[in-house]
């Protein structure tokens, strides 16, 4: 497996490419973890991607597809999916602790923290020293990358209630009308025509 660290001093000023290979085993710990998705993975991803250095800023585009295998929500039949995922991400290096900006709130003199989300920087990741991890931003692509439980088919028709017959192969003779219970005593009530 290639190693999902960089070098920050190895990039070269004109960028350069970069690849490397995430494991099945490495996405499905990323797909069980906790909370544990609907999905496993079908394969290992090949991720390839391009490094641009910009002064001490580091800008990585990226983009792969993810195999992933999950149950159809209906019938329970195997799915296959690939989903693809696109990584734009700044990194830039830390230059210390964040200075807290205080100013007085309400009036009343009392200090007030700087908002901790700031729509400019929701891009950039902070490293620090001279390597940088992707590891967790490919991790959180992962995890926004997955969608919701599959169907294999739009108009699969699922499983029986009853008998748990897949509905797709053909019928399976149940009642398909089920009366809920609290209302069964309705159905022997007879009612009468008035006649005018």
């Amino acid at each position: 497996m290639e190693p999902l660290t960089i070098d920050v001093d190895e990039i070269d000023e004109s960028g350069q490419e970069w690849q490397a290979d995430l494991p099945r085993e490495l996405i499905d710990a990323v797909l069980r973890g906790e909370p544990p998705t609907e999905f496993h993975a079908a394969g290992a991803a090949h991720v390839r991607g391009r490094l641009t250095k910009l002064g001490r800023s580091v800008l990585l585009q990226s983009r792969f597809t993810m195999p992933l295998e999950g149950q159809c929500k209906r019938c329970l039949k195997k799915v296959r999916l690939d989903e693809p995922i696109d990584l734009t991400l700044t990194y830039v290096p830390r230059e210390g602790p964040p200075e807290q900006q205080r100013r007085p709130a309400h009036g009343r003199g009392e200090p007030e923290q700087a908002a901790s989300f700031d729509p400019q920087t929701v891009d950039e990741e902070p490293y620090s020293g001279k390597t940088i991890d992707l590891a967790p931003a490919l991790r959180e692509q992962i995890l926004l990358a997955v969608p919701p439980p599959p169907v294999c088919d739009e108009a699969c028709k699922g499983l029986c209630p009853t008998c748990g017959k897949d509905l797709n192969a053909g019928g399976c003779g149940c009642e398909k009308t089920t009366i809920d219970p609290r209302w069964a005593a309705l159905k022997s009530i007879q009612l009468e025509k008035k006649e005018k």
